[in-house]
C-alpha cells in the first residue's frame, strides 16, 4: 500500500507542480497522470474497492472528452468563418458559449467524482486526511464560482492529497 501511495503522490506532484515548468510541463503532466492512475489502481486492488479507481478515472476521461469536443467546436467555427469569407463574431460567440457550458458540465461531474473518490479512499484506508481533501475540493469549487478564489483551496487540496498518499501505511486496511 505504501508503494501505491508513493506512486499516486509522485503522480500528483508531477501533474500539478512540475507541469508548470515551461516547455516540458506537458510531459510531466502526462507522466504524472499515468503514475497517479497506476498508484490509485494499485490502492483499489489492495483494498478490494474497484470503485476508487473508477471514480478517479472518470474525470480523466471527461477531461479528454471535453478537450476533444472544445477543439472540434472551435475548429469547426473557424473553418465555417473561413469558408464564408468573413469574420463572424456571432458564430464565434455561440461556439464560445457552447464550449463554456459543456466545460462547466464536465467539470461539475468531474468534481463530484473526485469528492466521492477521496471520501471512499478515506473510508477504506481509515485516513481522515482524504476527507479533508474532498472538503477542500468541494469548497474550492464553490468559492471558485462565487468569488473566483477557490482555486487556492483546490490547489491546497492537491497538496494535502500528496501528503496523504505519501503517508500511507504498508498494510492495507481490512474492510
Amino acid at each position: 500500500m505504501k508503494q501505491a501511495g508513493l506512486l499516486a503522490g509522485v503522480g500528483l506532484l508531477f501533474s500539478y507542480l512540475l507541469s508548470m515548468i515551461p516547455g516540458a510541463g506537458w510531459i510531466f503532466s502526462i507522466v504524472g497522470l499515468v503514475l497517479f492512475l497506476v498508484g490509485v489502481h494499485k490502492i483499489s486492488q489492495l483494498t478490494g474497492q474497484r470503485e476508487i479507481f473508477n471514480l478517479f478515472l472518470l474525470p480523466v476521461i471527461l477531461g479528454f472528452v471535453g478537450i476533444t469536443i472544445a477543439s472540434i467546436m472551435v475548429i469547426g467555427s473557424v473553418m465555417r468563418t473561413m469558408m464564408t469569407g468573413g469574420f463572424g463574431i456571432g458564430s464565434l460567440g455561440v461556439t464560445t458559449i457552447l464550449v463554456i457550458v459543456v466545460s462547466v458540465v464536465l467539470l461539475i461531474i468531474s468534481l463530484i467524482s473526485y469528492v466521492k473518490a477521496y471520501r471512499l479512499l478515506a473510508q477504506v484506508t481509515n485516513m481522515n486526511i482524504f476527507n479533508t481533501v474532498a472538503n477542500l475540493y468541494k469548497w474550492g469549487a464553490i468559492l471558485l464560482i462565487v468569488f473566483g478564489i477557490g482555486a487556492i483551496l483546490m490547489f491546497a487540496g492537491v497538496i494535502v492529497a500528496m501528503v496523504g498518499f505519501f503517508s500511507m501505511e504498508e498494510k492495507p486496511v481490512s474492510q
